[in-house]
């Protein structure tokens, strides 16, 4: 296989798109002293001529499901005649009402008027007076008019009690939150203070956040949310570590990693810019879940934009022990998520987009829209600068990501980009990574990790 990519690479050039591999055997006779042959069909694309869009993706018709039928020796589902259909859509409705026979009317036990005059001659008693018929009850006598108006009066006055106990509890709340930010105010004061007489050998936890680079303004803000004299404490204190363990547990999500479904596959893709290490992530999520838990994967690229990817992800794959799925359209995506849905987890890799380019963009969101089950982890190099992490960001929003990883966090002396960007963000945190050994250099995000991180302990 090795040496076929090195002959696609010769002839064709490093932009040659893979489109099948196969492996036989060949020559000898009877399958005695045969030899093992690779074959490789690549191509390469015609520069388009201007005015001219891509050539049009290849249509692929989709898998669908058939219709469950019957196991063997279970009983079909029984066939109901129209009526007892009708009666059960009508059931409880006017028009089921209408469909059921009056009943029958119950007979009068009352004796006759001739029957109770002969009762009353035999025994010589005046036969009883007809009943008088019932009568209706008399309506109820209208409330006088002072009646009336002392009922309004009340209810004026009930109401204008309200108002002064609205009035009262507004003005608590706002209270209360005014000697909310006093103590903010009087906790950030304090910690300035307390920094002065600060041994000069000791770096504070305060100082070594900001060494990170993180903004003045998460620093009041943690300041005012920590016990007093919290943030001045030595970074190399093992408190230090709780402490903004505990604030970070507040103002940022994490995800801890992937979590997978009890019952079907978990579909999981890789976006981001190019040279992030979308690719190399990849292949460390797969190999800590199928190497370290046992779990039945799948690996699929769509990033047939580099010779290299492929061949890349493909090593993984055969070193891993996981099927590999190369796909060029929408469409052929769709057949091979539906091809591995026995799977418990389904890894997607992507070419990098850049975010500038509405056209790649466009044609990322047409990918992930074939399935609305894909979760989408957006990656990130630590070693970005700020504004550009904020614009990435802000354009890979119309692809809606669902968590972030942070990349080569080893390569930057400061990761207070991570804290300032997912502050402010309700986006979480899934994994860090920090090297480029394939499955160790990968961690699950969470508060202690990345407040290890930040304090490089």
């Amino acid at each position: 296989m090795k040496e076929a990519m090195e002959e696609v690479k010769s002839e064709l050039g490093r932009d040659a798109v893979i489109l099948h591999t196969k492996k036989y055997r060949e020559g000898g006779f009877l399958g005695y002293h045969s030899k093992d042959v690779v074959e490789v069909t690549a191509a390469i694309e015609d520069a388009p001529e201007r005015g001219q869009g891509k050539r049009a993706p290849k249509a692929v018709e989709t898998v669908e499901d058939a219709p469950p039928k019957p196991r063997a020796g279970e009983r079909p589902m029984p066939v109901f005649p129209a009526n007892i259909l009708n009666q059960y859509k009508t059931n409880g409705t006017q028009a089921g009402v209408d469909m059921v026979s009056p009943p029958l009317e119950m007979p009068s036990f009352e004796p006759r008027p001739a029957y109770q005059e002969m009762e009353a001659r035999r025994e010589n008693v005046p036969a009883p007076e007809a009943a008088p018929p019932p009568m209706e009850p008399s309506p109820e006598p209208a409330p006088e008019p002072k009646a009336e108006e002392e009922i309004k009066t009340r209810e004026q006055e009930e109401k204008a009690a309200e108002v002064p106990m609205q009035q009262s509890k507004q003005e608590d709340t706002e209270k209360i939150q005014k000697l909310e930010a006093e103590l903010s105010q009087m906790k950030t004061l304090l910690a300035q203070v307390m920094s002065k007489d600060q041994p000069q050998d000791e770096v504070s936890l305060q100082d070594a956040l900001r060494n990170q680079e993180v903004e003045e303004e998460i620093l009041r803000d943690m300041a005012a949310k920590s016990a007093a004299g919290d943030t001045l404490v030595d970074s190399l204190d093992p408190k230090a570590k709780d402490i903004l363990a505990d604030y970070l547990d507040k103002v940022v999500n994490f995800s801890e990693g992937i979590q997978l479904n009890r019952h079907g596959v978990r579909i999981v893709s890789l976006i981001g810019a190019t040279g992030v290490g979308k690719t190399t992530t990849l292949a460390k999520i797969a190999a800590r879940f199928v190497l370290e838990k046992g779990v039945k994967a799948a690996l699929i690229t769509a990033d047939t934009y580099r010779i290299s990817a492929v061949e890349q992800l493909k090593t993984y794959s055969d070193i891993i022990g996981l099927p590999l799925e190369i796909v060029y359209s929408p469409d052929e995506l769709k057949v091979a998520i539906h091809k591995h849905k026995d799977k418990d987890l389904v890894l997607i890799d992507t070419a990098g987009r850049s975010q500038h380019n509405d056209y790649q963009m466009k044609e990322l969101q047409d990918f992930l829209a074939v399935d609305g089950r894909i979760e989408k982890h957006l990656v990130m190099s630590a070693t970005t600068k700020e504004r550009d992490a904020e614009d990435i960001l802000e354009k890979f929003s119309v692809c809606r990501p669902d968590r972030v990883i942070f990349t080569k966090t080893d390569e930057t002396g400061s990761v207070g980009l991570i804290l300032n960007l997912l502050s402010k963000r309700e986006i979480a945190i899934s994994f860090l990574t920090n090297g480029q050994s394939v499955p160790d250099d990968i961690i699950p995000a969470t508060p202690a990790e990345l407040a290890r991180l930040l304090l490089r302990v």
